[in-house]
């Protein structure tokens, strides 16, 4: 299934994920209904999606697709963090009073209201006086949970990196991993609430099964001995902005100086400040 904001691929039986394409033709901002990447993964009993992308219209969207797909409309939905592309879109999973149960950790939850106004109602939604939301429902431990979909057992591993309160969504079999955005395959990463030292950790960690499929935040989808690239980026980042710190080079002035080493490829970026993100996360720790 294709349509102008996302695909769906099949990464085996009862297994699907959703890659965003948000960008147009000429590379210029296209339709970002979804914008995130996700997913949807089928048990004997529940359905399970990843993610509440960043429009209301693009969770119906999955909606309609799980139900197309495996018979059933989804049971659960996972938030892998609280950013807006990734929380902004689940008032979409609402069918008048039902909805799915809402996967989050506390912290999750905590920041979509904190940062996001979430809890609040929208005006003219079309949702009437339904919050535009899901409120969380099941509160993920800060460690790890398995959820039992019927015959397919789901791991929830909470982490940090991308934010204080990451979670990856993984497979044993197939070995899939959903990595939100702890990984960026092609595009820029977006440093803005991130602990970059954090991420390198996270990032190495879920990169250390070569042959593991990959579907990350945003991007396209990979196994993980092809992300070397992606911890590559992270490397470059790191490198240049220890130097420039070293240097006492004003952050802005040294992320306006930055480029990426040709070698490793095209990354696209979703805003000319992702660079000052990043350097503003290393000064951070750096001090």
């Amino acid at each position: 299934m294709t349509t102008p904001f996302a695909r769906i691929e099949r990464l085996g039986e009862g297994v699907w994920a959703v890659v965003s394409t948000p960008f147009a033709p000429d590379g210029g901002r296209g339709d970002r209904t979804t914008l995130s990447n996700g997913g949807i993964i089928a048990g004997r009993d529940a359905v399970l999606v990843v993610e509440g992308f960043n429009m209301p219209a693009g969770a119906a969207w999955l909606s309609d697709q799980a139900l197309a797909l495996t018979g059933r409309r989804p049971t659960h939905v996972v938030a892998t963090h609280y950013h807006l592309d990734h929380v902004g879109g689940l008032a979409g999973f609402r069918r008048g009073a039902e909805g799915p149960d809402l996967l989050m950790t506390a912290r999750t939850g905590a920041l979509s209201v904190e940062r996001n106004g979430l809890a609040r109602p929208v005006e003219g939604s079309p949702f009437g006086k339904a919050p535009p939301v899901l409120l969380p429902t099941l509160v993920l431990p800060e460690a790890e949970a398995v959820l039992d979909l019927g015959g397919r057992k789901v791991r929830l591993v909470a982490r940090t990196g991308h934010t204080d309160s990451d979670v990856t969504v993984e497979l044993d079999d197939p070995r899939v991993i959903f990595g939100g955005d702890l990984l960026w395959n092609g595009i820029f990463p977006n440093y803005v609430d991130a602990n970059p030292l954090k991420l390198s950790t996270a990032v190495r960690a879920l990169l250390a099964e070569p042959a593991a499929l990959v579907v990350p935040g945003h991007g396209s989808l990979s196994v993980a001995r092809d992300l070397s690239a992606y911890a590559g980026v992270l490397d470059a980042v790191e490198a240049a902005a220890r130097r420039s710190h070293a240097a006492g080079l004003p952050l802005e002035q040294a992320a306006a100086a930055f480029t990426l080493p040709a070698g490793l490829g095209a990354w696209t970026l979703f805003n000319p400040g992702f660079y000052t993100n990043a350097f503003k996360a290393w000064y951070r720790v750096l001090g």
